[in-house]
């Protein structure tokens, strides 16, 4: 049977349904394309010089380069602004799946990426998404992970930023299963922005690693790491984020916190922030707030009425509220808000 919005997974559908503008990938195939005019698609990577700036040390990006099921390039013309975001849904529910998708974001353009990663079986998941933003061009990636309890993904980043960009990267880890998540950004321009916000929920026995990594390969850029977790259960969370400035990239900006709430006795969540700095003209920062739900704040809920399962949820709703800003309609927003209330139980 043919795969479209109207017979996608009940889950989804009504975000596929919601979207101006959409890529529906499932079975390996692309099911739905309503992309607008001045961006092409391809469905196979081409080998050419855009290709040779990802290059990575990671087998597990190595492997998806070289052995993908699905490959697809969508290249953005110069100039473009769309007055809406493009839905990129990938369902790998049902088989061991293996994505390349790259972003071709030629100069001026100004566009907003919307990806879904979802599955509802215990196969693998090898996601791989490799952004070239050009000169001045803006770029908001937004990665929403809601992925089997059984299941085992490595979901890989590369974003590589010309002058005077701004990029900005927001992911979420909402699913059940065992993932790796790595951003990799590198700013290569001057007075390019870089922004990498994540936040993740891990719950049960899940075991979640985020690793961020933001190098800044000219001078006057300006990068920022955000991390915010919650680990629940009997769960591990792990946050790594290195911010990096070359030697004679003067006048860079590197900043970088993280953030997260332990529930339970037996979950654990630890951050390594890290700061690799070459050079002396720079401003770089970086921090970890990691602990329990203040005794104090929920003392004070459950007096004005509130259970302290509500007191809870509330400080947790809070805590995560940069998430739901991350949403620009109301259907995502629901959707967020209830995969929340799954994985936490509040």
């Amino acid at each position: 049977m043919q795969v479209s919005p109207n017979n996608a997974p009940e889950l989804i559908a009504p975000l596929l349904n919601e979207a101006t503008y959409m890529l529906y990938i499932s079975q390996g195939k692309i099911q739905s394309n309503t992309l607008p005019e001045g961006i092409t698609i391809t469905e196979s990577t081409p080998k050419d010089a855009l290709h040779a700036n990802f290059v990575s040390d990671d087998p597990l990006v190595s492997h998806n380069q070289s052995n993908h099921d699905t490959a697809i390039t969508l290249e953005v013309k110069e100039g473009i602004t769309l007055d809406a975001p493009i839905m990129i849904m990938i369902d790998g529910s049902n088989y061991d799946y293996t994505v390349n998708i790259t972003y071709d974001i030629h100069p001026r353009a100004c566009i907003d990426i919307h990806e879904y990663l979802y599955s509802t079986s215990d196969h693998t998941l090898n996601y791989l998404s490799q952004t070239h933003v050009g000169e001045q061009a803006q770029v908001k990636l937004i990665g929403i992970a809601n992925l089997d309890l059984m299941s085992t993904s490595s979901v890989q980043r590369l974003v590589r930023s010309q002058a005077s960009s701004h990029t900005e990267v927001r992911t979420a880890q909402l699913g059940n299963g065992r993932t790796k998540q790595d951003v990799d950004m590198d700013l290569l321009g001057e007075h390019a922005y870089g922004e990498v916000r994540t936040v993740a929920v891990a719950s049960g026995n899940q075991e979640v690693l985020i690793n961020t990594h933001l190098e800044h390969k000219a001078k006057q850029t300006e990068g920022y790491i955000e991390h915010y977790g919650v680990a629940a259960d009997e769960s591990y969370l792990g946050f790594e984020g290195t911010g990096k400035i070359h030697k004679g990239m003067s006048q860079s900006n590197a900043h970088q916190s993280n953030n997260g709430v332990v529930l339970g006795e037996y979950a654990r969540l630890d951050a390594n922030p890290l700061l690799l700095i070459d050079e002396y003209d720079v401003e770089a920062s970086h921090g970890a707030a990691i602990g329990r739900i203040d005794e104090e704040q929920l003392y004070y809920l459950m007096s004005r009425g509130l259970s302290e399962s509500d007191a809870q949820r509330l400080i947790i709703n809070g805590f995560l509220a940069p998430l739901k800003s991350m949403m620009e309609n109301d259907v995502m927003r629901d959707h967020i808000q209830s995969l929340l209330a799954n994985k936490t139980g509040r």
